[in-house]
């Protein structure tokens, strides 16, 4: 208790200690600090006095929540019945790994569980969550598209700070790939969202409160599934209903886990649909309606299969036989042709057209056996975010929202929606790390235009970031197939290229300058030289103890890149001095 105390700075009352988890109340309501601001305190003050408390006020009452979620965390959250929350590490000694777990409320916020997420184990923040959806049942896919999406799911992954989200269980889908992205020997985060009722030898992860326990490899039947040993996390989701009753109880929460990210943190969502049932078809509806972009497995069968054909046919009577690669003939008629499916494959369908065809995309083998144009899966996960983001209809995390759908802001609503989120975006940009801070400098703003006209504004910000993907992924295609859709006729270098080579030389992207170099009127003129020594790595200078400290003396100058000019002088001034 008194480590959480010292670690926010604050006083904390042993009243504090009473609520809903013993330290809930404790964690929403931090206590205020001498000083904090009201009337009295603060009616004779200067205005930027009250501007610098109400700040520290803040940024107090953020670290106190943070440091008691960091030593308090699982005691904010508890179970089903109110008994405090489980947690520790599972062994799997099968296979020799060792996985976290957390056993919590199906009633619990998205907010709790991902600031215990964050910072109680510690997971960075993403850059982009996977969420996989599909079949329960153990399936396999054709030679060619298994290995295209082994290789293309692990590449998509790690090139980014990914979080990949399935369902937890050793069985179906979330078998396939959490061992595909284990084979790879990459390291990323893959959490699994399970009901906790649902879960073989679930007696094992009882009262264990931050110690081990260990499980071994089941059958998995109606009532309950093991664990794969391959995911890194587990939250299991405690609804209080046990064996067969259970499935399905974590979904709310997965849902609002994920949308959280979405909406709240900005984080682009895809979805990857593989194989499944008549039940993945309201995972994708609902998706479909938030906007988040797809991809769909055309040739793995199920539900992917039939998505496919009726986005493709002429509705219910595009719906036909598919042949698995064992020859399993599974009639896709019968299994959908109920008036539940066919519904929402009608909303599915409805949701991609208005969307202009950019909602879904498909990852699919040619009647060849050759998989199609965009065989790599890493590219069709990319593409599926950026078409949504550069087809001018999008939100600042990727969604589109067409003014038609119900629920929906209006047209006229649409400026001022833009409008709000051109301003979140450079209130981010601005409080990034040097790393991700290339796109936020002076010159983009005056590239992305005013608030006069919000929605231009709005849309060159999503094409911004659209390229600070592609350029972090390293895919110099994407990167060209973007500007491609800006209107540059003449194939220009403009503002949008120079900010798009900065951060490919930060990230030393060299496929991506190699593409920058070949457009008419290539220049080194705006590059910020200062800030490509604040990015780490095994060079001499940018690793020097004292060069670092002069560097965050002259933060201000080093940012301040209104003119070529003064941008090579703080160059001269901060980095000349150590190459003479």
């Amino acid at each position: 208790w008194n480590k959480a105390a010292r670690a926010s700075g604050g006083v904390m009352r042993s009243t504090d200690r009473i609520g809903a988890g013993p330290y809930a109340r404790l964690a929403e309501t931090p206590r205020r600090k001498a000083g904090a601001l009201s009337y009295a305190n603060t009616k004779n003050l200067p205005e930027a006095e009250i501007h610098r408390r109400a700040a520290q006020l803040i940024q107090d009452r953020f670290v106190h929540a943070d440091a008691v979620m960091r030593c308090f965390g699982p005691a904010i959250l508890c179970r089903s019945g109110g008994d405090p929350s489980d947690f520790g590490d599972v062994n799997f000694p099968e296979l020799n790994t060792q996985s976290k777990f957390l056993v919590l409320a199906d009633t619990s916020t998205p907010q709790q569980v991902s600031r215990f997420v964050e910072k109680f184990w510690g997971l960075e923040k993403p850059e982009i969550i996977i969420s996989v959806t599909g079949s329960a049942l153990d399936f396999e896919l054709h030679p060619i598209l298994q290995r295209a999406f082994d290789k293309g799911l692990t590449a998509a992954a790690s090139a980014a700070n990914a979080w990949v989200i399935t369902g937890g269980t050793d069985t179906g889908v979330m078998k396939l790939v959490a061992s595909s992205l284990s084979s790879s020997g990459v390291s990323m985060p893959i959490l699994g969202f399970s009901p906790f009722g649902a879960i073989n030898e679930r007696e094992k992860l009882e009262r264990v409160y931050g110690g081990a326990s260990t499980m071994v490899s089941t059958k998995a039947t109606k009532d309950g599934a093991p664990l794969n040993a391959h995911h890194t996390h587990f939250l299991l989701v405690d609804s209080g209903k046990h064996g067969v009753k259970a499935w399905g109880t974590e979904i709310n929460l997965r849902v609002a886990f994920e949308s959280f990210y979405l909406e709240r943190k900005s984080v682009p969502m895809v979805l990857l649909v593989v194989q499944g049932g008549p039940g993945t078809l309201a995972t994708v509806l609902e998706t479909a309606k938030k906007g988040s972009p797809i991809v769909v497995v055309a040739d793995s069968g199920g539900a992917a299969t039939a998505i496919k054909q009726y986005i493709e046919g002429d509705g219910e009577g595009s719906l036909s036989n598919w042949t698995s690669p064992h020859g399993k003939v599974e009639d896709l008629a019968v299994k959908f042709g109920t008036e539940k499916p066919l519904g929402q494959l009608r909303e599915i369908r409805k949701c991609n057209e208005e969307s202009g065809g950019k909602l879904i995309t498909l990852f699919q083998v040619n009647n060849d056996g050759v998989l199609e144009a965009t065989e790599d899966m890493s590219n069709v996960l990319l593409q599926a975010i950026v078409r949504l983001w550069v087809a001018g209809g999008g939100d600042s995390a990727g969604r589109i929202t067409p003014p038609d759908r119900p629920g929906t802001p209006s047209s006229l609503a649409q400026p001022a929606l833009a409008l709000r989120e051109s301003n979140a975006s450079l209130s981010s940009q601005s409080m990034a790390s040097p790393e991700t801070s290339a796109l936020g400098t002076a010159p983009e703003s005056s590239a992305l235009g005013t608030a006069a006209d919000p929605l231009q504004h709005a849309q060159r910000r999503r094409r911004m970031r659209a390229i600070q993907l592609a350029v972090k992924w390293n895919r110099p295609l994407v990167v060209e197939a973007i500007f491609k859709e800006q209107h540059n006729p003449k194939g220009e270098f403009t503002k949008s290229h120079q900010l798009a080579l900065q951060y490919a030389l930060e990230l030393r992207r060299y496929d991506v300058i190699r593409l920058l170099m070949g457009y008419q009127g290539f220049s080194l003129q705006f590059v910020n030289l200062c800030k490509l020594y604040l990015v780490p790595n095994d060079g001499f200078l940018d690793s020097d103890e004292k060069l670092q400290k002069e560097l965050l003396t002259n933060q201000g100058r080093i940012r301040d890149t209104t003119s070529p000019r003064r941008s090579y002088e703080c160059f001269q001034d901060v980095i000349g001095i150590w190459l003479k």
